[in-house]
């Protein structure tokens, strides 16, 4: 059964009130993140640092693993990931974990990831396929939009068998990213807040792999991640982080929690 992501982050939404009133303007605010499921919420990067742990996510962008689960350090994090879905973040307290991904309910470990993280950062574990067919559990330091006047993308490839791809927007002369390999992401670049549309297209010979509508908005940090194959259906997994304030999380967590 494919797990629909539920905002359960208790401590963290009381670590997010801990704040003297002195505290900087940061302190008050909260991260809202939204998905094709609906929208999830978090305490602030300053809650999570002063309580000396790091958010962590998981993104399954495997379409062979229909249920994913990752454990840091043999200790459960997230279990029965489907499909294209993002998880609420959860707070990890050690600085160095071992990530291990499992698919299938098995307990056999498919990948993994050594990874240094930091506290009051945030990260996402996304699960994706490999050209030689293996898989892999990339670890990616997720950022939020620095000038509230721009937007902020970046595209992670996930897309096995096609070669590299090229990230066009409609009515630009150049690619925005240029040959993003699939060992690689293309990390995140502002943009003008703009309704458009994006193409990925095949590096060198411009054959178009996905095109999508989008409406990147002033202050939101976007990440786009490829998943398919060759000969399969291409998708794209889209998510939308943004700065919020306390209250909203609050009514963020009391819509989706379970009646």
């Amino acid at each position: 059964m494919r797990t629909r992501a539920k905002t359960l982050l208790v401590l963290s939404l009381a670590g997010g009130f801990t704040a003297c009133k002195g505290d900087s303007d940061t302190d008050s605010k909260a991260i809202a993140t939204n998905t094709a499921d609906g929208s999830l919420a978090s305490a602030s990067s300053d809650s999570a640092e002063r309580r000396d742990v790091s958010m962590v996510r998981m993104i399954n962008a495997l379409p062979s693993a229909k249920d994913a689960s990752v454990s840091a350090d043999d200790r459960a994090m997230f279990s029965g990931v489907g499909f294209k879905t993002v998880t609420p973040y959860a707070e990890l307290r050690d600085n160095i974990a071992m990530f291990r991904l499992h698919a299938g309910g098995r307990d056999t470990t498919v990948a993994s990831n050594r990874e240094i993280i930091m506290d009051g950062s945030r990260y996402s574990l996304v699960a994706l396929p490999d050209d030689n067919g293996s898989i892999r559990l990339r670890v990616l330091k997720d950022e939020l939009a620095t000038d509230s006047t721009k937007a902020r993308l970046r595209v992670v490839h996930g897309l096995r068998g096609v070669g590299n791809v090229d990230v066009v927007m409609a009515g630009m002369t150049e690619p925005f990213f240029n040959n993003v390999s699939l060992s690689s992401d293309a990390e995140y670049k502002d943009i003008d807040p703009v309704k458009t549309t994006v193409t990925v297209n095949v590096d060198g010979n411009g054959k178009q792999l996905l095109k999508r509508e989008m409406d990147f908005k002033a202050g939101h940090a976007y990440s786009i991640v490829l998943t398919g194959a060759t000969g399969q259906r291409i998708e794209a997994i889209v998510i939308d982080d943004q700065t919020i304030s306390n209250a909203k999380m609050m009514m963020l967590d009391s819509l989706n929690k379970t009646p």
